[in-house]
């Protein structure tokens, strides 16, 4: 049994499926299809590959007019992630401060001009959708969206958890505030150890804060995998701030979507891990 937790951009699913429900099968057949020959289609999602979706939990809406890829959108805790990703991505003092009203948009250009158009669009969602969910240690979204994943976990029991992009930021909290027993934990794509926006905001729980970095309770092996292009996946080393990482692969994707979940699915490291448990 497998259970797969989606990262950003993921609201799409509801809108073609009706409901949650129907988001979640349609998310675990097309995961089940990247793994391959033995996991794709809906045989296999009843035999073991199921989906915890939450984009519906997250979803803002758009101002009429506006774009969710529009920083302006952005609120202040979404401006300062912003900022910190570009920090981490090597930005200059100048475009961080930048004038008055401008420093959101000027970092986000720099960020298209250095890393190209599609990762100024990759982060500036990821930092709306992810400011939306760590904005408030209890807030009720953070809760549910979390909770929405315990469901999937004890009902399903699975003996493998995949977590990709924001679903492994979920996926850490959520394996702390209700541990389960899991063989491999595999998040790809992973932004855990982003300073400030990121590792900084993370909630473990009462009594766990000093535990950050550490494997959850209950998770006997975790696996990070990031393609090397990835302006999500930052910092590259993810072990050297999170060291209860067993397993480090760097990977490449490709030149364009060095995000996608699906082309993290296919790469030899996540079947060789999938096979270990054969």
């Amino acid at each position: 049994m497998i259970v797969g937790v989606h990262g950003i951009r993921c609201y799409r699913y509801l809108t073609k499926a009706g409901d949650p429900e129907g988001a979640a099968l349609a998310l675990a057949a097309e995961w089940g299809a990247a793994l391959g020959k033995g996991y794709d289609g809906v045989a296999y999602e009843a035999g073991g590959l199921a989906a915890a979706y939450y984009a519906h939990l997250l979803h803002l809406g758009t101002a009429q007019g506006a774009t969710d890829e529009d920083p302006a959108l952005l609120g202040d805790t979404g401006q300062r992630m912003l900022a910190d990703w570009a920090t981490a991505l090597g930005a200059p003092d100048e475009v961080l401060m930048g004038r008055a009203g401008l420093p959101v948009r000027q970092i986000a250009e720099w960020i298209a001009t250095w890393h190209g158009a599609l990762a100024r669009r990759v982060v500036v969602l990821f930092c709306r959708e992810a400011d939306t969910y760590l904005g408030d240690p209890l807030g009720e979204r953070r809760v549910q969206v979390r909770a929405a994943l315990s469901r999937v976990l004890e009902e399903r029991r699975p003996r493998v958890l995949l977590a990709h992009s924001l679903g492994s930021v979920v996926a850490y909290e959520t394996l702390w505030h209700r541990p389960v027993e899991l063989d491999t934990l595999i998040t790809l794509g992973s932004p855990l150890g982003l300073p400030g926006a990121i590792r900084d905001r993370l909630s473990l729980g009462p009594g766990n804060e000093h535990l950050t970095g550490q494997r959850p309770p209950g998770v006997r092996r975790w696996v990070n995998i990031c393609d090397i292009g990835d302006v999500v996946a930052i910092p590259r080393d993810l072990p050297a701030v999170f060291p209860g990482i067993d397993v480090h692969h760097e990977v490449s994707l490709g030149p364009i979507a060095t995000h996608k979940a699906t082309r993290y699915l296919a790469v030899p490291e996540v079947a060789a891990e999938l096979a270990r448990l054969r």
